[in-house]
């Protein structure tokens, strides 16, 4: 019996028929109005109402192609100076390796207003990531190209100037404005739509005025953070956070003072958690933690890595990364010979950074890596990348996967090229499913493991149970391909490569770091929950 025969025979709307199954139907929010299908998909555009358009309704059948379809290749210049429609239902299991109460094993409207808990989340955008022109977004890995009210557009231009420009021309409709937007600003904002403001009231505050009023012990600043039960964002330890061109700082001795003075507003929670950020930001740590985690636990071949003390032998051959920096601004390869020396690697670390060699890989250059998104435990998207000749970024969402074995043979058989290395257009269903969980195995294992790593580390919550990307690379041991761990992001500016995913992922991603965000709240707020 179909859901409207059900619905009949109980003599109830369909819609009331799909809450007491804890779905909900589709509708449009503020944030993200494009419900378009997918281009393998033949069906009749729908008619859409437009909040704030006083229910006129749009058709959708005039989509822009660049916010539709199955997987998009898209390619990017890396950051500058460094170098969905909504969801209907949910079907999120809890990890046992995660912290959450677990409660919410799907979006049951009754179920979240029995709670009665509104969270308030500000959203501090990290300085770095903003933008000076229309022009600097297009190109920038952190930017998407979204469809936005025109209302919402307003109230965060408003608010995070350099962050959501506009973009001119091209079709429009009624109410809505095609705009070029921080990723992780229109996550924020995402949060706020999900159930219609129920779960989360989003606010926002510039870098400079957080920066400044926190230094200044500005009674305003202090007061709308000490409203507020989460702070998302903030200052990113695990990037160049000591640089004065992004961040602003007139004196060094600000950055302890901020962290110093921030400690004092002592109610607000604030996700990531400064001292996990830290840790990460040395990326030796983690790198000592992947490394026992492939030796003991999760067999891989991650690079031997080397923690390189002034003056050392600086070993031919290794790749030399520097902590507390992204988007390969201090990654210097076996060939760079001007750089590889102490007095170029000094200058590089004013702050007291360190330098590390590692084993080069070749297949990372040559075939890219996967980037794993995982929420809650789960995989919910997955992006393979790589660098072209002229050093911009190419990515493409991975639907489908060699085994290893399969690789092994191409590799060894044929020049194969990174666009080869996912999707393959051949196999059985079997063959595809097996190779499918042989990643999802490895991927999953390892992050499991360091959960519980970091969790002893901390001896508490963190992060990476809520959210964090994996890189993932392959290399041979023994004659033998295998996966490893390259890196592992965990702060907001991590590059989601929205622009690099079909339009529906973007909304599926949010919505389902708003229900694991919620429920990590809900168990912060529980003075019982463990």
């Amino acid at each position: 019996m179909d859901d409207d025969s059900l619905a009949h025979e109980l003599k109830i709307s369909k819609s009331k028929l799909l809450e007491m199954y804890g779905m909900i139907l589709d509708q449009l929010d503020a944030i993200d109005v494009d419900a378009e299908a997918w281009a393998s998909t033949s069906v009749q555009a729908p008619i859409l109402s437009v909040p704030g358009s006083e229910g006129a309704p749009i058709p959708t059948d005039h989509a822009d192609d660049h916010l539709i379809g199955g997987a998009l290749e898209m390619e990017h210049l890396p950051y500058q100076g460094l170098g969905m429609t909504s969801v209907a239902s949910y079907s999120r299991s809890t990890s046992e390796f995660s912290q959450f109460s677990g409660s919410l094993q799907g979006l049951d409207p009754d179920r979240w207003h029995r709670k009665g808990r509104q969270f308030k989340v500000i959203y501090i955008p990290d300085p770095s990531r903003r933008c000076c022109s229309l022009s600097e977004c297009e190109r920038n890995l952190g930017y998407a190209l979204r469809t936005i009210t025109a209302k919402t557009y307003e109230k965060l231009e408003g608010a995070l100037p350099g962050y959501i420009f506009r973009r001119p021309g091209g079709r429009s409709k009624a109410g809505l404005v095609k705009v070029y937007i921080s990723e992780w600003l229109w996550v924020a904002a995402r949060l706020s739509a999900v159930l219609d403001e129920s779960m989360f009231l989003v606010s926002y505050m510039s870098w400079e005025r957080f920066r400044d009023g926190i230094l200044e012990f500005d009674k305003d600043v202090v007061a709308e953070l000490s409203r507020q039960d989460c702070l998302l964002g903030g200052i990113d330890y695990t990037i160049d956070y000591r640089s004065s061109a992004a961040y602003g700082w007139k004196d060094v001795s600000d950055i302890e003072r901020l962290a110093t003075n921030l400690k004092t507003i002592r109610n607000v929670i604030m996700w990531p958690p400064a001292r996990e950020l830290k840790r990460a930001g040395w990326k030796f740590p983690v790198i000592a933690d992947l490394a026992a985690i492939a030796e003991s636990q999760v067999p891989s071949c991650p690079p031997v890595t080397t923690r390189l003390n002034t003056g050392d032998t600086i070993p031919q051959g290794t790749v030399l990364k520097r902590s507390q920096s992204d988007c390969s601004a201090h990654v210097i390869m076996p060939d760079a010979a001007r750089m590889r020396t102490w007095s170029y690697l000094m200058s590089q670390a004013p702050a007291g950074e360190i330098w590390m060699a590692q084993q080069h890989v070749p297949f990372l250059a040559k075939l890219g890596e996967w980037r794993v998104y995982i929420v809650g435990g789960k995989i919910v998207q997955v992006v393979h990348t790589y660098r072209t000749g002229n050093g911009s970024w190419h990515g493409r969402q991975v639907q489908g996967y060699w085994s290893l074995d399969e690789l092994q043979a191409k590799i060894l058989s044929s020049d194969i090229t990174p666009m080869e290395v996912i999707n393959p257009d051949e196999g059985t269903t079997d063959q595809r499913n097996h190779a499918k969980e042989e990643f999802e195995a490895f991927t999953l294992d390892t992050w499991k493991h360091l959960v519980l790593t970091e969790k002893a580390s901390a001896s508490g919550p963190v992060s990476i149970s809520i959210f964090c990307r994996l890189d993932i690379g392959i290399g041979m041991e023994n004659g033998r391909l295998m996966y490893f761990v390259n890196e592992v992001e965990r702060s907001l500016t991590t590059s989601l490569w929205m622009g690099s995913m079909p339009d529906g992922a973007h909304g599926i991603l949010a919505d389902t770091l708003a229900a694991t965000l919620y429920d990590w709240l809900t168990g912060m707020m529980d003075p019982m929950h463990l």
